[in-house]
């Protein structure tokens, strides 16, 4: 990294906190991580869950559940429109839709020598983030086996793994938000100044952005998605499954790429002027998008799934 990509992000480091005041930043804080828990308390999984299953994959592969064990007659080509499939289904499960939160941190680089080819160069390393990580998760369950999966890919053992995995990442995310809104930093100013510019760099973000992303393949417990599992497994091969689950991971992000692309074509040069003449306000956004997404994640995941707290929607009998 050179010493102007340092600069720029310790100057907006310095500026977020300048600008605004501790007082605000808590308030932003506490707004963006209500918003999230609102919204968590009132997600109908079944509606969207249902949408994934019935709208998207059905109309795809046809019912997964009656596919899952059918690899013999359907074979490794099916496979991957399968994959693709159950990555797409899963869109905007509460598995995967916190990944729209991320938008803004792509679509608002602060670095002041962005263009529209830094934008894509981001996109491109957000993705590779997904392929490595779900790729890597492909090639271990892929080895696995019919009757290993079998026990693995139980919706019990599913949802525990999937609320460890998803708490725990938005724990991540909200530590990131407090990094970037200052409070940390007695304990980040002790890290050397060329690490955290690495970690400043809109690239290494979008990076690190990408492994989240991917991981959300990791905790997964959609139906769509285990049925899926289940057709890679019973190849035990590692290969094959490394393949189709980056394919999956492609499927997961397919929506978002597509409105980052959009909004790129569209508003590219005014978010580029608008994040060099006011990156704090970029970076503002970026972080209650974090502080969002995270305590939807730490709200959903570790209270009202494995013990039934804060299910709003269905407390008043609105679904």
């Amino acid at each position: 990294m050179s010493f102007k990509t340092e600069k720029v992000s310790n100057h907006i480091y310095l500026t977020i906190q300048s600008l605004y005041t501790l007082r605000r930043r808590i308030i932003w804080t506490i707004l963006a991580m209500a918003v999230g828990i609102l919204i968590a308390g009132f997600w109908n999984y079944n509606f969207v869950d249902g949408f994934g299953r019935d709208i998207v994959a059905k109309n795809m592969v046809g019912d997964t559940n009656q596919v899952a064990g059918s690899f013999r007659e359907r074979g490794f080509g099916f496979g991957v429109l399968f994959a693709f499939a159950a990555g797409l289904a899963a869109t905007f499960t509460a598995c995967n839709c916190v990944t729209f939160s991320m938008l803004p941190s792509l679509a608002c680089s602060t670095d002041r020598t962005s263009t529209r080819k830094t934008a894509l160069k981001a996109l491109g390393i957000f993705s590779l983030g997904v392929l490595v990580v779900t790729a890597a998760y492909g090639f271990y369950t892929g080895s696995m086996g019919s009757d290993t999966v079998q026990a693995y890919n139980g919706r019990e053992t599913r949802l525990s793994q999937a609320t460890v995995t998803f708490t725990l990442l938005g724990l991540f995310m909200v530590v990131w938000g407090a990094i970037s809104f200052g409070f940390l930093n007695r304990l980040i100013l002790r890290i050397p100044l060329h690490v955290r510019g690495l970690f400043g760099n809109p690239l290494t973000k979008a990076g690190l952005m990408g492994i989240q992303v991917g991981l959300f393949t990791v905790g997964r417990p959609f139906g769509v998605f285990r049925d899926f599992l289940a057709y890679a497994a019973s190849t035990r091969n590692p290969l094959y499954g490394a393949f189709v689950m980056s394919i999956q991971g492609i499927g997961q992000i397919t929506i978002m790429v597509i409105l980052f692309l959009i909004i790129l074509s569209l508003f590219g040069k005014r978010l580029a002027r608008w994040s060099n003449d006011k990156p704090h306000h970029a970076e503002l956004i970026s972080t209650t998008a974090l502080f969002l997404g995270g305590a939807y994640f730490i709200f959903y995941w570790g209270f009202a799934v494995p013990f039934g707290v804060g299910r709003w929607g269905e407390w008043f009998g609105w679904y």
